[in-house]
């Protein structure tokens, strides 16, 4: 072997070893995942569950980071432009799909430019209404509506709950009047007094109010039945067509981010998706849903934005 040939062998050997420690070396420092809302709510707490989980899975700490703004663009922005080594990722909501389609200032043109990891259950979306008004099931609500003299109100704060809300109206042909409010909180003290009929409301935020008496909810947007609310049908069930809006939570990185870091996350946040503490907390948060691979994660982002699509070509919709 002349020398040439001994240079270009330990150069290779030189390479690999180089390449082989950075692989089994990350993560080497804490991880931050961005969560793109304020923090206490429902998608801030399955985020925090998650994160503990993948803490002990990786052996080293998962950060939760609240970056609410934009719509969840300022958070979903900070993520698409990080650095792909692993260290940024984003708990994305079904919503950041529909961004770009809302919103002129929305940072990616689609949500597929984001690396899928996982995707894990949603805040599913329910039909709900004050527990005064004379309706206890769907058809009473729709043969109520379609008796008033003037559409119902309806209580809304983002665009997931117009397209269940849609979905209804156009199933069965009645008129509801849209009220704006800035969040839940602010809406739900007109909802339980009457001020207003109706809302779609994420099932944990209405669940207290229906253990009360004070709300009743007339069904839920999923394919199945949940598991602790086993009385209150779907809204297909009830005669709702078209598909039930997706509403799963993503967990996706940057783009180009390396194959070798998405098997070491994947694997580490459907470890803790198993773990006794994290299926108590998505009991007690009523999110439901099964923990993705990749591909399928992939998928289930592509069917989401098309849900968005759809809804923006029909209606115009638009945050801006």
């Amino acid at each position: 072997m002349n020398l040439l040939s001994k240079r270009l062998l330990v150069g290779a050997v030189v390479l690999w070893m180089t390449s082989a420690g950075a692989q089994t070396s990350y993560p080497g420092k804490a991880i931050r995942l961005i969560v793109p809302t304020p923090a206490g709510g429902p998608s801030d707490a399955a985020a925090r569950a998650l994160a503990r989980g993948m803490t002990a899975g990786l052996g080293q700490e998962v950060l939760v980071e609240n970056r609410p703004g934009g719509n969840t663009g300022i958070g979903a922005g900070a993520v698409l432009n990080a650095p792909p080594d692993g260290y940024t990722l984003l708990f994305a909501l079904a919503s950041n799909a529909g961004l770009p389609h809302l919103s002129k200032a929305s940072p990616y043109k689609s949500f597929a430019e984001f690396t899928p990891i996982v995707a894990i259950g949603g805040n599913t979306q329910c039909l709900v209404v004050p527990a005064s008004l004379p309706t206890k099931s769907l058809a009473e609500f729709i043969s109520y509506a379609k008796a008033s003299p003037k559409p119902l109100l309806r209580g809304a704060n983002n665009v997931s709950e117009d397209m269940v809300a849609g979905q209804v109206s156009s199933a069965f042909g009645i008129s509801l009047e849209r009220v704006p409010y800035k969040g839940a909180p602010q809406l739900l003290p007109d909802l339980l007094e009457g001020r207003i009929q109706v809302a779609v409301l994420p099932v944990g935020a209405s669940v207290p109010h229906v253990k009360s008496g004070r709300l009743t909810m007339l069904g839920c947007s999923m394919a199945e039945r949940i598991a602790a609310l086993p009385a209150v049908p779907t809204l297909a069930e009830s005669g709702v067509t078209g598909a039930p809006l997706i509403t799963a939570h993503f967990v996706v990185g940057p783009p180009r981010l390396p194959a070798d870091i998405i098997d070491r996350l994947t694997a580490a946040a459907q470890q803790a998706a198993q773990s006794a503490d994290f299926k108590l907390e998505m009991e007690r948060l009523l999110i439901v849903g099964k923990v993705r691979s990749p591909a399928e994660t992939r998928e289930l982002m592509l069917q989401a934005e098309a849900q968005y699509v759809q809804f923006v070509r029909e209606t115009g919709a638009s945050i801006d």
